[in-house]
């Protein structure tokens, strides 16, 4: 007998040709039968080793993208942490630099022609090309530092992105582990509840217990009827008790006293 994957895997096979002839709508064909074919595999295949199947997804394919986006989350927030303390130094170098120019912009405000500076002399020639020189630096400087502000701040929210996703994964998997579990405890339930509803149980053997507890019942409702009968049924005359018969006789001796029989008193 021909079994449904044979049958089915035919069929595609005669379809293939006949697309030769029918042209590219077989594709769909071929397409809805190898679905039917995955289908009925994975009908045949027991519920449990399905259940293993998937917890050897969670183990062996989730488990790995969740420690690689673990890790990819760790390397950007140390990325994060250095370029930020990069910037809090280069903050403050910007920030002298401009004290510095400021400085040097007010000296040159005064009349002087020479400067004295750290005992040298300067003119004030050469003192408005320094400062010339320190703005132009001190512009790149700061479009630097202010172009650096916006990377970290892009892979701050990259940080914060992948850790939304690590969290949504983490819940995911713990989703997963549950919804598993209680389908292993279900099918559990099912196994145990298809083995009480298969055991062909023998009620002729508790039938054949109970005709012999009623015939032992019986025998013994006879036996006690038996010695019942025995206590009540006897041939001897009952004995009367002495102090009933004494009794008695002191009765009729009180009665008639010392006189003599009837008989004898009228054959006087």
């Amino acid at each position: 007998m021909l079994s449904v994957k044979t049958v089915i895997v035919g069929g595609v096979s005669a379809l293939a040709l006949g697309g030769l002839v029918v042209g590219t709508s077989v594709v769909s064909y071929v397409r809805t039968a190898s679905h039917e074919v995955q289908e009925a595999v994975e009908d045949a295949v027991p519920i449990d080793f399905q259940l293993k199947r998937a917890q050897d997804m969670l183990d062996n394919e989730l488990e790995p993208e969740i420690r690689k986006m673990k890790h990819v989350v760790a390397e950007s927030q140390v990325g994060v942490e250095h370029l930020q303390a990069k910037l809090d130094e280069k903050q403050e170098t910007v920030t002298q630099r401009r004290a510095e120019i400021l400085a040097r912009s007010e000296q040159l405000k005064s009349q002087k022609t020479t400067f004295l500076v750290n005992d040298v002399s300067y003119t004030k020639t050469e003192l408005e090309d320094d400062l010339g020189k320190r703005f132009d630096r001190f512009k790149i400087l700061e479009q630097t530092f202010k172009t650096e502000q916006r990377v970290l701040e892009a892979k701050r929210q990259a940080v914060k992105a992948n850790e939304s996703k690590v969290e949504k994964l983490l819940a995911a998997r713990e989703d997963l582990k549950l919804q598993i579990e209680e389908l292993t405890a279900r099918v559990s339930a099912l196994k145990a509840a298809e083995t009480v509803a298969d055991s062909d149980f023998d009620d002729s053997k508790l039938s054949r217990v109970k005709d012999l507890l009623d015939s032992l019942d019986a025998k013994v409702d006879v036996r006690e009827r038996e010695l019942s009968l025995e206590g009540q049924t006897t041939d001897l005359i009952p004995v009367e008790t002495e102090a009933t018969t004494k009794g008695v006789v002191d009765s009729v001796d009180a009665y008639f006293g010392n006189e003599a029989p009837f008989e004898d008193t009228a054959s006087k």
